[in-house]
């Protein structure tokens, strides 16, 4: 069996980007998701910005894909205004990151997302999201934390008996970098984490071997410093394995 590919979604930027000269747009990806999966045994494979409008045709190449984390995503895919606290979005990302999980999903390639991955499929799947922390009355900990993303800042605890729960300790330390996080969770979801003051940090979906497993923190970022959390991209690889045609 060959190794399996995954893609791996990205953002648009300026190379040599200065006031009178904005330089070359690029499509990137932080290349922490791109180590983690060449360690967990897997061929990495970037996805540009416009991928969306071809995504039957790449989904013929990749056996999983991770949704990765950025710009906070438009209040408006959930039928909401925007609120003051909302930060930037960028719809066009939106769009294309939509048809990417769409066509993953019609062809049963297993998805990971990351931090605004998670909200994203969250929202795709008729979910809503806090726009922003200070929506959430009941939040203690911090979770968009001020010191560098390596560093741990609060703890998690997995629910028993999901399939998630066998990929993790049941309670573990993970590092926070987000304002917004989920509200209404899809009917098509199940939480699998939570966080001490009960924010959703986890879910996957209801097959036995999920095709889509979200969440909130970044394990890609922490991975070089603590093995176990590359277990969750070595599980992408063994769930598109799973589901190799």
């Amino acid at each position: 069996m060959k190794k399996p590919v995954i893609g791996i979604t990205s953002d648009t930027g300026f190379l040599e980007k200065s006031d009178k000269y904005l330089g070359l747009e690029i499509n990137f990806s932080q290349k922490v998701f791109s180590d983690a999966i060449f360690q967990a045994g897997g061929i990495p494979h970037m996805l540009p910005m416009n991928a969306g409008e071809y995504a039957e045709d790449i989904m013929s190449v990749l056996d999983g894909l991770i949704i990765i984390g950025g710009h906070d995503v438009s209040p408006l895919a959930y039928n909401q205004e925007i609120r003051a606290k909302n930060g930037p979005t960028k719809p066009e990302r939106d769009d294309n990151d939509t048809r990417l999980f769409k066509a993953a999903m019609e062809n049963e390639i297993p998805v990971l997302g990351v931090c605004r991955g998670h909200q994203l499929i969250n929202v795709i799947l008729g979910g809503t999201l806090y726009q922003d922390l200070s929506e959430y009355s009941e939040t203690v900990i911090q979770h968009d934390q001020q010191s560098k993303p390596k560093e741990l800042t609060h703890k998690i605890k997995f629910v028993e008996d999901t399939y998630s729960s066998g990929l993790f300790e049941k309670q573990i330390w993970v590092n926070s970098v987000h304002h917004q996080m989920v509200d209404d969770l899809s009917p098509e979801l199940i939480p699998t984490a939570w966080s001490t003051d009960q924010i959703i940090e986890g879910f996957e979906s209801k097959e036995e071997t999920p095709l889509i497993i979200g969440v909130q923190w970044h394990p890609e970022v922490l991975f070089e410093q603590d093995a176990n959390q590359l277990g969750i991209f070595k599980d992408l690889i063994e769930r598109a394995k799973v589901y190799q045609k």
